[in-house]
């Protein structure tokens, strides 16, 4: 008896052996949104040869904060994460096809903001945007840092519109508005377009084995009655899965993400820059993507082989930094009601909607004079280009519908060339009954569906 209680220990002993290596193998990264922003900041340039000051961060409390990998798959141990949705859903193992939290309602009436430089970068509306901000002061001539992005957008909407889109925008003296997160060796902006397994396949991890479901064919008869939405369904590629690496299965949820890549830029030694850290989701608010900074990677050196180099002295311990990162500029009362009111404009047609009758494509009365105050905007402001997203309710087949968001487009367009706008600055682009920002089964929301988008991208 007391030979058969000792074989049962050591059974049970191996079983939670096994259990505790598989949760700690699906649980290999852990974040922390307790950190504020300036822990975050100090910890990310925790390096030699720079002082920080003036740290804002803005989007949600949830979407920001200190990232751990003990088994660093992802290239980066220890650092700071910030995402279009919740920090927490980069945890693995990768047991869905997506992930998404929408801090902005995917039918909502209310216009969202986004970001001015996403919106130029990714040439489209941004949503869901977190935003890290900070003025630092660099001892040396060359700034660098590593991170990661990640997307659950791969692979399904690689090339699409939905191309989810981060930056590290620099500015400062002989930088203006800088954008260091590119393509190694390009110009090109990090993106799911530009990194993918087809572009820069080189610098692309692939985490993804979902594959979609016909609701016609692979779908059970009870299923196929449900009206669960056709994104609900998926099933896995065994065969692809096999081909994965494992561990990375078990410790993201991210679909794709890049290698780790490094940022940097020359600038002058103890001149004051500004760092702005941002991320969103492109096109709409779904599918989240996320961007890891590695901890002290933020770092200054001397570099020499900077074209027309000149020494400088070391002044770090003579300046005062306080001062510095305490000047503000006087802003005169008429400046800034100048720019208040040039941003209240540029809100207005940031994200404009044209709606028109069932099946016509003729722009009401009521919509003209915001259109011709949309080309006197654009006349007065011609780093400004206009995209036009036309649109339609579901009623009808697909291929006449897409005639028909055309047709849209085009009248909008039409009216604005006649106001005086380049044709060089107008692009046009039919979408049939997609992206609904209503509901299709009743008459009021179709015609809020029937419409056309009009985005502003500041070239």
């Amino acid at each position: 008896m007391g030979m058969k209680r000792a074989r049962l220990l050591v059974f049970l002993l191996l079983i939670s052996i096994v259990c505790l290596h598989a949760l700690n193998s699906s649980a290999q990264i852990s974040v922390d949104s307790s950190f504020t922003p300036q822990e975050l900041v100090d910890k990310f340039i925790s390096g030699q040869g720079v002082r920080v000051g003036n740290i804002t961060y803005t989007g949600s409390t949830q979407s920001i904060g200190y990232f751990k990998c003990e088994n660093n798959v992802l290239g980066i141990e220890n650092g700071m994460v910030l995402s279009t949705g919740k920090i927490s859903d980069v945890i693995g193992p990768n047991n869905s096809p997506w992930t998404t939290t929408s801090f902005t309602a995917v039918k909502s009436k209310q216009r969202p903001k986004g970001d001015r430089d996403l919106n130029r970068i990714s040439k489209s509306v941004t949503y869901d945007v977190s935003v890290l901000e900070f003025d630092f002061i660099p001892f040396n001539n060359r700034i660098s840092f590593s991170y990661v992005f990640g997307s659950e957008e791969y692979p399904e909407y690689v090339g699409s519109r939905y191309n989810d889109v981060f930056a590290f925008i620099i500015d400062g003296d002989k930088i203006h508005r800088l954008n260091l997160a590119v393509v190694p060796k390009t110009v090109l902006p990090v993106t799911v377009n530009n990194i993918n397994s087809k572009a820069n396949k080189e610098f692309y991890i692939d985490n993804d084995y979902f594959k979609k479901v016909d609701l016609k064919k692979n779908l059970p008869k009870e299923k196929k009655k449900d009206k669960t939405p056709y994104s609900d369904y998926y099933e896995t590629d065994k065969k692809k899965l096999k081909k994965l690496n494992q561990t990375i299965v078990n410790t993201t949820q991210l679909d794709g993400f890049t290698t780790i890549l490094k940022a940097s830029a020359y600038v002058v030694p103890y001149k004051k820059y500004h760092m702005k850290i941002a991320i969103g989701d492109v096109g709409d608010p779904q599918y989240d993507s996320g961007v890891i900074l590695e901890e002290g990677s933020f770092t200054t050196v001397k570099d020499d082989r900077q074209p027309k180099f000149k020494e400088y002295a070391d002044l770090s311990a003579t300046l005062n930094f306080d001062s510095i990162f305490g000047i503000k500029p006087v802003i005169s009362a008429a400046s800034k009601d100048s720019a208040a009111r040039e941003a209240e404009e540029y809100e207005r047609f940031t994200l404009t909607n044209i709606n028109f009758a069932s099946d016509k494509y003729i722009i009401p009365d009521t919509s003209k004079d915001e259109l011709a105050a949309l080309a006197d905007y654009l006349q007065r402001h011609p780093n400004f280009k206009c995209e036009l997203y036309g649109y339609t309710d579901n009623v009808g087949s697909k291929k006449y519908n897409q005639r028909l968001s055309e047709n849209r487009a085009n009248a909008v367009m039409d009216l604005l060339l006649s106001k005086g706008v380049e044709a060089y600055r107008i692009r046009i682009v039919g979408y049939n009954f997609e992206n609904p920002i209503a509901d299709n089964t009743d008459e009021r929301g179709r015609a809020l569906n029937r419409r056309v988008e009009i985005v502003l991208v500041e070239e």
